[in-house]
This record gives C-alpha cells, sequence and structure tokens, in this order.
C-alpha cells in the first residue's frame, strides 16, 4: 500500500492562474508578506516582486540575496546591480543580503549563509512568505525552503502561517545561461538524507538525474560519486514530457546517448517523463517510484533515491517536495560562475516573460477538507 502524501492534492497554480491568484490573494488588507528572491543579473530577478507589488504595496517587505562567486564578469555585475535597482525602487525598505556562495576550497557554502542569514529576520507579524527561487541557485534556494517550511510548520507567536514558493520559468533563458560547475559534488545541505550512512551502506541505491541540455558534465561528475559509493547503483533519468519544445525529449536522448546506452546502461523502461510545466507531476511520480521500491527492497536492505535536479526550475520544485517528504538525497554540482550569452538573454527578455508557477507548501489551505475548488489548477 502507497504511504500517504502530504502534497496530494497540492494548491498549485501555472501561467495566468497564477497571476490571477496572486492579485486575488494579496488584494486582502490583513496580508503581510515577506519576499525572499534573488537580486541577481538573471532578467527574472524582478518579475514577480513588480506584479506583488503591485497589489500589496505598503504590506510586503522584500529580502534579496546577492549570491557572489569568485571573479564575475563586470556585466553580470552592472545587470545584477540594475535589478537591485529596480528592486529598491519598488521595495524601499527591502534588505539586500549579500551570500558568499563558495568557501576558499571551492566547498558549496552558500545554502548553510543563507539560512544563516534569514535566520537573524524577525518574521513577527507576518501572514506569508514567499520564495522566489527564479534567480537563485538550488544549493541556496532548497536550504532555505527546507529552513521556512520547518519555521512555520513549528508555528508560535508571531510566526507566519503560510509558505509559497513562486518561479518564473523560461527554459529558454535557462538555456541562456550555461553554468561553470566546480568539481565537489555533495548533497545540498540539508538534503543528505541517508547518503553516506551506515543503516544506508546495503540499500538499492536509484539515482534519478534530470536531463537538461548541455549538462553532461555536471551528471558525469555527480554519477562518478553515486558510482564510487554504490556501484550497483541504477540510474532512472527524468525527461521533460510534455514540454514547450514537442520534441525535446527525443533531442535530450540522443545528446545524452553515450551516457545512456554505455556509461548509465539506462533500460528504456527506466526514463520517467514529467510535464515540463508541472512540478506536483513530478512530484508524484517520485513517490510511486519509491512506494515500489520500499515494498521490493523492505527485506535486503532498503531503498535509496538520490536526486539532480539540474533541469527547468519548475521540474526541480518537484524534486524538492519529493526530497522534503522523503528526506532523499539531492547531489549537486555548484556553479563556479557563469558563461552567459548577452545577445540571447536580452532576446528573450524583450519578450514574454515566461510562465508563472505557484505552490503552496503550508498553511491556511490545508488546515480545511482537501479537494475543495482550487486545489489544482
Amino acid at each position: 500500500m502507497s504511504e500517504s502524501r502530504r502534497w496530494d492534492p497540492c494548491i498549485y497554480h501555472r501561467g495566468d492562474h497564477a497571476a490571477g491568484f496572486i492579485r486575488e490573494y494579496l488584494a486582502h488588507d490583513d496580508r503581510r508578506v515577506l519576499l525572499v528572491a534573488g537580486g541577481g543579473f538573471d532578467p527574472r530577478s524582478t518579475h514577480i516582486c513588480e506584479l506583488m507589488t503591485q497589489v500589496a504595496a505598503g504590506r510586503l517587505q522584500g529580502l534579496f540575496f546577492r549570491e557572489e562567486r569568485p571573479g564575475p564578469h563586470p556585466e553580470l555585475l552592472r545587470r545584477a546591480e540594475a535589478n537591485c535597482a529596480l528592486l529598491l525602487s519598488w521595495l524601499p525598505d527591502s534588505m539586500i543580503r549579500h551570500i558568499q556562495v563558495l568557501a576558499t576550497d571551492n566547498a558549496a557554502v552558500g545554502g548553510r549563509n543563507a539560512v544563516s542569514l534569514v535566520n537573524g529576520v524577525s518574521l513577527e507579524g507576518l501572514t506569508d512568505v514567499f520564495v522566489d527561487v527564479s534567480a537563485l541557485s538550488l544549493g541556496v534556494a532548497f536550504p532555505l525552503i527546507r529552513h521556512l517550511l520547518g519555521t512555520v510548520m513549528r508555528g508560535g507567536g508571531g510566526t507566519p502561517r503560510n509558505l509559497h514558493v513562486v518561479v518564473m520559468d523560461e527554459p529558454p533563458t535557462d538555456h541562456a545561461i550555461r553554468s561553470i560547475p566546480g568539481d565537489l559534488p555533495a548533497p545540498i545541505h540539508g538534503f543528505r538524507g541517508g547518503w553516506g550512512l551506515h543503516d544506508k551502506s546495503r540499500a538499492a541505491t536509484l539515482w534519478m538525474p534530470q536531463l537538461s541540455r548541455g549538462r553532461q558534465a555536471i551528471l558525469r561528475q555527480i554519477y562518478q560519486v553515486i558510482r564510487n559509493a554504490q556501484p550497483d547503483a541504477v540510474v532512472c533519468p527524468i525527461l521533460p514530457f510534455p514540454a514547450a519544445r514537442p520534441r525535446l525529449s527525443d533531442e535530450l536522448i540522443e545528446e545524452y546517448a553515450v551516457e545512456l546506452q554505455e556509461s548509465w546502461q539506462v533500460d528504456a523502461r527506466d526514463l520517467v517523463y514529467a510535464d515540463e510545466k508541472s512540478p506536483v507531476d513530478l512530484y508524484r511520480s517520485i513517490l510511486r517510484i519509491d512506494d515500489a521500491r520500499r515494498r521490493v527492497f523492505s527485506e535486503v536492505g532498503g531503498s535509496q533515491i538520490v536526486l539532480s535536479p539540474v533541469g527547468s526550475k519548475a521540474l526541480s520544485l518537484g524534486a524538492l517536495m519529493a526530497a522534503l517528504e522523503r528526506n532523499f538525497s539531492v547531489m549537486y554540482v555548484e556553479a563556479i560562475g557563469y558563461d552567459v550569452d548577452f545577445a540571447r538573454l536580452d532576446a528573450r527578455s524583450s519578450g514574454p516573460a515566461g510562465e508563472f508557477v505557484h505552490l503552496w507548501l503550508h498553511g491556511e489551505a490545508y488546515g480545511t477538507p482537501r479537494g475543495s475548488e482550487g486545489a489544482e489548477t
């Protein structure tokens, strides 16, 4: 029998439904909101703040993180400064906090530093916290969300009741921003799960990498670490389907042909397809696989799932939800820098901003019977 699922059904919106929900939800005068977001060079840094400011001006605070890495390109700094100036023009009392993402040995410390900073911010009097991951690296966003989820779940005097995660999902913009990976694959802070623990040493390990264009180098590094620790690990890649590009999954199979056929030895039946625009679809798929594996391997050391979300931000949130619920390991390689196609980025910036995705992770909506109107749109 499958275990119960925390976010099934889930309060989830996308596109015009998400924007409409935000406008209606924040129009209530009793809403006091903190927006936690990135203040970086990514053009998506400002979209969601602009929308929320139009509705909740005077009731909205901002906490914007500037992720700092060694030797950034001057144009990246210029664009980040411009985005921060725009954010401050809308929310003059916002807090801008600088985060060192990497230690001197290139170890990823951004998530730990971000949690420490947000832990020093008073949440008293707030009703809602929104985390916008559009311009945050996963190594920073995932620990922040885990920490804030724990905070709102514990409750207490003056603690916000509601936690939301939002993202402006626009895969072509992701393709214009190529991360330069470090050489230290490791679990994201707070998402070690059972990785490296003695009682998981005999567990049947399943690695579920999210395939995305140009990420072979990152996934090869992660696979080597997993294979060294668990030689019998099985690989179950995640492909986006349906997707904005109808043939994207086929193109990725071609791009990763060597890995799929030779290195990882993936059977075609082990490919997982998840709606590119629906984190909830991936969340459910991962938990279904975990339910089945727990039954099969319960008497022979158990099962261990390791996730590596390196594709679209929307799909990565599905992996986040699954990891939060079942304490899965999330293996990641932090970027030491970015190689940006500025012409392509500007071309995308002048067009549609992408699709707005909203997930309500905790709060008032789950205090009423599930399945009510608006549970999933």
